[in-house]
């Protein structure tokens, strides 16, 4: 039996173990750009000796393949799987998997939030420090990025294939790098040599690398990619995009026509695009940043170019076979000899299989090596395709508003508001836990519609467009047990209402409220205003009160009737008009008329006086039927004219004026009880017919 000691071997196994603890016999692997490579180690410890599984899994280990110059290629990464295989008399074989660090990513599933960071920095924090990174341009912050439910690797691949950025990996004796790369330019040369010739010949016991199978192919893809989207900051704005597929494209001196006839026509349109949702015209403290909706028409560009490359990558594409032992996926090599394909090609994929049997010699001849191999063109840009589900939120979730402390409610000019979600665990219940989020509305005009802004600490109903983790929307609102109904139930189970609470600091006593009983026999609807109510009517208003109206003013009232009349009638029943305190002013530009139809009226002032002045004018009592009484309980009645005073009853008259007092009559009788006297300076007595003058005693002087 040879000697176990590796450094003899064509292939060698470094681990934790210890050096010669296992020895490898074969291996298979399998790498491609914008995959994990994943590799199995066939190996046996010789002599049996008991392999501790925890001491490998999750540790790195490193296979070395001695090449054709005595150079050495190494491939590293962490064992992921150990499996034990049969045991002969000294021996116990086993079958390892390694994979890249990176594959660690889909173990780790989460929910989480990224905002206002370009995808190159969400990668730094998901990827690690080992991640390498050479990307060329400039990649714009996204407003808002949701990990939602996926794994680290699932979130990391999703966001870079949205960008077109691709990954590969770099192996040393002790470790491996991801490089992550957007531009051609940064797939590196294979190591030497680089130019590898084409021989269709095989088998012998030549060492020279050959590429030994070439098969190249062609297919139809759709020759225009168009995409759509939308933003509700610019509605009217068309925010479409589109990109035909690449004209042609030469494989060594043969030219391949990709934008074949008809080509345009096979149209992929999708909407939304994806680059919209990335820009807001709102900070995310409630400011204005309109020219950041203005990037949406440069990320629209770039997004459906990245869409159209990525088309582009299988309309071209090779398959080969070889005994290149460098080949190794991202990199790039030089074709040589081939009748009409020489030229540069990027790796695409590399399928390695190699093999040293035990009990054979530990030189290169019992040594088998091969692999297959995809390539494209190098004039054909690699786009991974975009293949990784984006996460969809099935159904509605609740979320709790939130915003700055100090603050009960907090919108931008939208009316938007931020939330916390409750599988949130890095948010801080601040205005920075989420985007801006729309609330919905039973109507929405342009400038009238009903509005509503949900307060901070209430919880919301949050749908997603489309399922659409980074586009939530709020399309209701519940009650907990931190945010109860206004009403106690179930003893209130039959209002129902509107119910605000004044802010800020308002309690429970500060509030506006329209509310509806409809408990039998007991309907009502309620209205309070907390301060002002205010009621505007452009045209006409009607009430119908079948029963009681009663109102209270704890202040002043003022009625202003501009134009126009105003009437009252009651067509049965009384009007009282009290004022218990104060006085009444009554001010008529015109006419004021009042008549009472059938009944009486009545002026009663039980203190004080009464005065009726007219500055200019008559004043006229009549009284059709009926008769006219005014008594003085207690003092005196004056009555003054200017000119004269008149009593006239027919054809009787008393008639005094500045000349004297007239008194004409059918008859006229003066009698006094007790004396009846008559004085002046001059006192004449005519009886044109006869005068009489009768009494007890008559003395004339």
């Amino acid at each position: 039996m040879p000697s176990s000691v590796q450094g003899e071997w064509p292939l060698k196994l470094t681990t934790p173990l210890g050096a010669d603890f296992l020895l490898p016999e074969a291996y298979q692997m399998s790498e491609a750009i914008s995959s994990l490579f994943r590799m199995e180690i066939e190996a046996n410890v010789t002599p049996v000796a008991d392999l501790a599984f925890d001491r490998l899994l999750g540790q790195k280990i490193t296979l070395s393949m001695v090449l054709g110059d005595g150079s050495e290629r190494h491939y590293n990464g962490i064992v992921s799987r150990i499996t034990q295989g049969h045991r002969s008399y000294d021996t116990a074989y086993f079958s390892l998997e390694v994979v890249p660090k990176f594959w660690l990513l889909t173990r780790v599933e989460r929910s989480r939030i990224f905002q206002q960071k370009s995808v190159p920095d969400i990668l730094r924090e998901v990827l690690g420090a080992d991640a390498q990174f050479q990307l060329v341009g400039t990649f714009e912050p996204r407003e808002y990025c949701v990990q939602y439910r996926e794994s680290d690797f699932a979130f990391a691949s999703r966001l870079m294939e949205e960008e077109g950025i691709f990954y590969f990996f770099k192996h040393t004796a002790d470790d491996h790098k991801m490089i992550v790369a957007n531009s051609p330019a940064k797939h590196t040369d294979i190591a030497a040599p680089t130019t590898i010739i084409y021989e269709e010949v095989q088998g012998g016991t030549r060492a020279d690398s050959r590429i030994h199978v070439w098969s190249k192919s062609q297919e139809i893809r759709s020759g225009k990619t168009t995409l759509r989207d939308y933003t509700f900051e610019i509605p009217a704005q068309n925010l479409e995009a589109i990109k035909t597929i690449m004209e042609s494209a030469t494989a060594g001196t043969v030219t391949h026509k990709l934008n074949i006839s008809g080509g345009s026509a096979l149209e992929r349109y999708d909407n939304p695009g994806g680059y919209a949702k990335r820009f807001d015209g709102i900070s995310k403290t409630g400011g204005e940043q309109a020219s950041n909706l203005q990037k949406i028409f440069t990320d629209n560009t770039r997004t459906v170019e990245i869409r159209m490359q990525s088309e582009a990558v299988n309309a071209l594409t090779i398959q080969g076979e070889s005994n290149c032992q460098t080949l190794a996926a991202g990199s790039k090599f030089t074709l040589d000899r081939h009748f009409s394909d020489n030229g540069v090609y990027v790796l695409t994929s590399v399928q390695h299989s190699a093999s040293h049997p035990m009990g054979t010699e530990a030189n290169m001849e019992s040594f088998t090596y091969e692999n297959s191999f995809t390539c494209l063109p190098q004039a054909i840009p690699y786009r991974p395709p975009q293949v990784t589900p984006q996460p969809t939120v099935r159904g509605t979730q609740t979320a709790v508003v939130v915003g700055p402390s100090g603050e009960e409610i907090f919108p931008d000019k939208y009316g938007r508001v931020k939330v916390q979600f409750s599988w949130d665990r890095e948010g801080q219940k601040d205005a920075n836990s989420s985007c801006w989020v729309r609330v919905g509305t039973p109507w929405a005009g342009k400038q009238w519609g009903m509005i509503h802004i949900p307060r901070i600490g209430q919880e919301v109903i949050v749908d997603f467009i489309e399922g659409d983790p980074d586009r939530p929307i709020i399309v209701g609102s519940v009650y907990n047990a931190d945010q109860m109904p206004p009403y106690t139930l179930p003893d209130n189970k039959t209002q129902s209402g509107i119910k605000s609470r004044s802010s800020k600091q308002g309690g429970t006593e500060n509030f506006n409220e329209f509310r509806f009983e409809d408990k039998k026999g007991s309907e009502q609807v309620f209205l309070h205003a907390e301060k002002d109510l205010l009621t505007e009517v452009e045209n006409d208003e009607t009430r119908n009160v079948d029963h009681d109206r009663i109102t209270t003013i704890k202040n002043d009232e003022t009625k202003t009737i501009k134009e126009g009349n105003e009437t009252i009638t009651i067509e049965q029943g009384d009007q009282t008009f009290t004022i218990k305190v104060g006085k009444q002013t009554i001010t008529i530009q015109a006419d004021q008329a009042t008549t009472i139809k059938q009944g009486n009226q009545t002026l009663d002032i039980k203190m004080g006086n009464q005065t009726t002045t007219l500055d200019m004018g008559n004043q006229s009592t009549k009284l059709k039927m009926g008769n006219q009484t005014t008594k003085l309980d207690l003092g005196k009645a004056e009555t003054e004219a200017m000119q004269s005073i008149e009593l006239k009853v027919g054809q009787s008259s008393i008639k005094v004026d500045q000349m004297g007092v007239t008194i004409k009559g059918m008859m006229i009788k003066i009698e006094g009880q007790i004396q009846v006297q008559v004085k002046g300076l001059i006192t004449q007595i005519n009886g044109d017919a006869m005068l009489m003058e009768k009494g007890g005693i008559v003395m004339i002087n």
